[in-house]
């Protein structure tokens, strides 16, 4: 293999294919990249046997072939290598890139020990828009859970039945629904349970780019199409939890308040909670919310109030400061509502705003009140 590529095109691409690599793995190959010249073309892949990537990009070839080289040392070369025509010479499992004044020698593992990577069945995409991917992902990401004793929860339910496209992840303390109105994916395909790395690695990969992506469901993985980029993942083996039964249905209380005030008392105010739950005391009387913490092995406490829209009976309730934060991150608007109960019911958080053709909710189970 013999080829010639600038130093600039050969790291945005080496930049996005590395975050597929595992970080620790007890097969040597998998942290490795594979790179393979044809024509005009190199295509780089990796994979850590659950998620592949590949991406191609123009080159001048003028030898076709094939290696794997190690991927981080790979690009830390490249990384360190000034802006300039970087020529890759590969033959009998060894590399030699020539930079400037420069030659540097990698050793490779033998291409066949690379994972055979997925088959890309063009003629089943379907294409939806990229920004409103990303969007349901950020949206619904954030409260996926990582514990590994509920392999169902490690991944966002993606449901594509009706006329929505919806999005659930839980973490069976707080719960994100995100469902948008979309024809295309109308009855394509049974629920499935994507998990989260691939997801994170998408939204990286579109970027604020307004470009679709398409879309091959199989029946264990799931293909995403980018273009120059392919990303494939297996999916999650279910059944999701009936996450319908915990959404409540008659809560009768509402709390109505600004949604930056809130975000800002919240992390002033927990500064001083208990390190293990980050507790925050909501006591709320008639358009007055007072946010309090004690952390006793300190010695400190905290206490504020700010002004809301509340016209029921006193409530006192206690909820972790992290997942109010990461809620209200991800609301729009500049007010949310509180839909309340009793202080060991679900609290559901949305926004004033809501837009057309999109619902999305938040659901916050409420910590016991230590006093």
């Amino acid at each position: 293999m013999k080829l010639t590529i600038l130093k600039s095109k050969l790291l945005s691409a080496l930049q996005d294919i590395v975050s597929v690599i595992p970080s620790k793995t007890t097969l040597p190959i998998l942290s490795h990249i594979l790179i393979e010249a044809d024509d005009s073309k190199i295509k780089l892949a990796a994979t850590d046997l659950d998620i592949s990537m590949t991406t191609t990009l123009e080159a001048k070839v003028t030898k076709k072939g094939e290696i794997t080289v190690p991927a981080k040392t790979f690009t830390d070369i490249i990384r360190e290598s000034p802006e300039t025509q970087i020529e890759i010479n590969a033959a009998d499992n060894r590399m030699e890139l020539k930079i400037n004044h420069g030659v540097y020698k990698l050793p490779g593992l033998p291409v066949d020990e690379f994972p055979k990577l997925p088959t890309v069945n063009l003629s089943k995409e379907i294409k939806i828009a990229g920004p409103d991917l990303c969007r349901m992902i950020k949206k619904t990401i954030y409260a996926v859970s990582t514990d590994e004793t509920r392999p169902a929860l490690n991944g966002i339910l993606w449901q594509t039945k009706g006329e929505n496209i919806q999005m659930v992840a839980t973490d069976g303390h707080r719960l994100a629904k995100f469902s948008q109105k979309n024809k295309k994916l109308k009855g394509l395909h049974e629920d499935v349970i994507v998990p989260p790395k691939i997801l994170n690695v998408l939204t990286r990969l579109i970027g604020d780019q307004e470009k679709e992506v398409g879309l091959i469901f199989e029946e264990n993985s799931l293909i995403f199409d980018l273009g120059d980029t392919i990303l494939s993942t297996r999916l999650i083996e279910g059944p999701y939890p009936s996450y319908e039964q915990v959404i409540p249905k008659d809560n009768d209380k509402k709390l109505i308040v600004e949604k930056e005030l809130l975000a800002n008392t919240v992390k002033r105010v927990s500064i001083l909670s208990n390190l293990l739950t980050h507790q925050v005391k909501f006591a709320l009387k008639k358009d007055i919310l007072e946010l309090s913490t004690a952390n006793f092995d300190m010695g400190g406490e905290a206490k504020e109030k700010i002004p809301c829209d509340y016209k029921n009976e006193d409530l006192d309730l206690g909820y972790n400061a992290l997942y109010i934060l990461d809620a209200l991150k991800q609301i729009d608007g500049d007010e949310v509502i509180f839909e309340l109960s009793t202080p060991v019911s679900a609290g559901m958080v949305y926004s004033t705003q809501k837009k057309e053709d999109e619902d999305y909710v938040c659901l916050i189970m409420p910590l016991r009140l230590v006093e």
